[in-house]
């Protein structure tokens, strides 16, 4: 054979792999609304900068049912390309062949994947579409010859990972997302469920849709597994993108600086204007975020979960930092279960990667109540704890209005090793709100009083002096009571002592103990 022949059979070999399942399964995931995992490949990676590892792979089995089956790519897209410039492995089931299910072949791809990811110390990006486990190879096959769970959950805090659910993702492909550190969801078209619906009706009878049993309303608003949900691909796949631009390519490595233009001297006059005067009025703690964020702009993780606290990405000075923030305007920024899970979970990802924690504190305290108590709120809190004192990230906290209790300490409070710790004159400080204190300490004289109410506001009253930002500085509770304008050029000042003279090289997080 000829070298022009044999050229011309590795390009129509080549031609075919890119095919993909056909005509007209392409055409199929088109009218779904959904994009290919090649067209997902190609808007993910910078223009011609993907390679691909295995086109040319296929399944390996020889089982009678998958006797004649073309499996090009054996149903996932995988390689590596630059994402913003920086090389980053990718792996993208391709639904249009045999519903992106995984085969021996398939598994042994992704392997090779995550090995290199730890090898060569990169990003992955996950996009999943896929029925899980390949049934015709996999039904009484015994256990997969690869656990390349293990291997991925290796490679977390060590390289960045993102997953993105664009179709119905059971089994494996489920799997493999819930084990990333940063999980977007398709609306209307991701799902992740461990078993879809065809399997919970054999298990427990139960009839229930793929967007009832795991879709965005389930995982990014009830469960917390998925981080952020996305309109469509073109979206998730720009949230990819921009997330991974606040992270180092590996925890080896420092966040990327990137010149935003935004003096560090900037000071915003609305922030004389949004928190109110009156202590129990709510207010949205995000106009404070955009106040001190470079150019206005954060990217918030976990939007629709927890929304009692608020964790966002953002760049201070051209610095990727993690925001820290109560919600007032939900639960008066009380730290419910979820709000510490999503708290503990950012702490974690900023820390493992080096991302200076900012706290934007206005906290009346943790959740409290029979329901709080059934769902371990307790527990939650102190895994914060637990994560905070495994952070060792620069810290910067701002008391904006309350710090009452454990929830202030949860909050990164005083003496929790920071680089600064600045109240505004707003503040309040105490182990337990006024109200609540009083009621504990004085229930008989109070409950004895010919007028209860008056009585209890006049203890409150006495109380009273105790509190705000000024005892809090007189004790050195607190480094610096601050006008409010002055919140982005103090944390930044902050944060140029923390990062400004770093002389030793970036290196994985050591992590210690059993965490609560």
């Amino acid at each position: 054979m000829s070298w022009q022949e044999n050229l011309d059979e590795l390009k129509a070999k080549k031609a075919k792999a890119m095919e993909m399942g056909g005509i007209d399964k392409v055409s199929r995931q088109h009218q779904q609304g959904k994009l290919t995992a090649r067209e997902r490949i190609a808007l993910l990676f910078d223009e011609g900068t993907f390679t691909e590892y295995g086109v040319l792979a296929k399944s390996q089995s020889h089982r009678p049912e998958m006797a004649n089956k073309l499996t090009p790519a054996d149903a996932v897209i995988t390689g590596y390309g630059k994402i913003n410039g920086r090389n980053t492995l990718a792996v993208a089931e391709d639904f249009t062949v045999m519903g992106g299910s995984v085969g021996q072949t398939h598994m042994l791809k992704n392997l090779r994947v995550v090995q290199l990811a730890q090898d060569m110390k990169v990003p992955i990006v996950w996009l999943m579409d896929g029925a899980g486990a390949r049934a015709e190879e996999a039904i009484n096959a015994g256990l997969p010859q690869v656990n390349h769970f293990l291997e991925i959950a290796r490679v977390s805090g060590f390289s960045p990972q993102v997953a993105i659910a664009m179709g119905p993702c059971s089994g494996d492909s489920s799997l493999v997302c819930s084990l990333a550190e940063f999980i977007i969801q398709v609306r209307g078209h991701g799902q992740l469920f461990a078993g879809g619906p065809p399997v919970v009706f054999s298990a427990i009878g139960e009839k229930i849709s793929k967007e009832e049993l795991g879709g965005t309303e389930i995982h990014c608003r009830i469960s917390g597994l998925s981080d952020n949900e996305a309109e469509t691909d073109e979206h998730a796949i720009a949230l990819a993108r921009e997330y991974l631009t606040y992270f180092p390519n590996n925890a080896y490595e420092y966040p990327p600086y990137q010149d935003t233009g935004d003096s560090p001297d900037r000071m915003d006059e609305e922030l004389l204007s949004i928190v109110p005067a009156h202590s129990r009025s709510s207010y949205d703690m995000k106009r404070i975020i955009e106040c001190i964020a470079d150019e206005r702009r954060f990217f918030e993780i976990k939007p629709e979960y927890g929304t009692s606290l608020i964790t966002a990405l953002a760049r201070m000075n051209g610095h990727s930092v993690g925001i820290i923030a109560n919600q007032p305007a939900t639960l008066s920024g009380a730290i419910d279960v979820r709000a510490g899970k999503k708290m503990r979970h950012f702490i974690d990802l900023c820390s493992s990667y080096h991302i200076p924690l900012i706290f934007l504190v206005d906290v009346p305290g943790v959740m409290t109540g029979s329901i709080a108590e059934q769902e371990g709120t307790l527990r939650e809190g102190l895994a914060v704890a637990f994560s905070l004192a495994q952070a060792d990230v620069p810290k910067v906290t701002i008391i904006i209005r309350k710090a009452f209790g454990f929830g202030g300490s949860a909050m990164c409070g005083a003496n929790a090793r920071q680089v600064a710790v600045y109240a505004w004159p707003s503040a309040d400080f105490g182990a337990l709100p006024g109200a609540g204190g009083v009621l504990a300490i004085f229930k008989k004289e109070i409950e004895s009083a010919p007028d209860p109410q008056a009585k209890m506001k006049e203890m409150e009253a006495m109380f009273e002096g105790y509190g705000g930002p000024y005892p809090a500085a007189e004790i050195f509770n607190v480094d610096d009571v601050i006008d409010p304008r002055e919140t982005r050029p103090r944390i930044i000042r902050a944060l140029d002592l923390a990062i400004g003279g770093r002389s030793e090289p970036a290196r994985p997080l050591a992590r210690y103990g059993v965490m609560p």
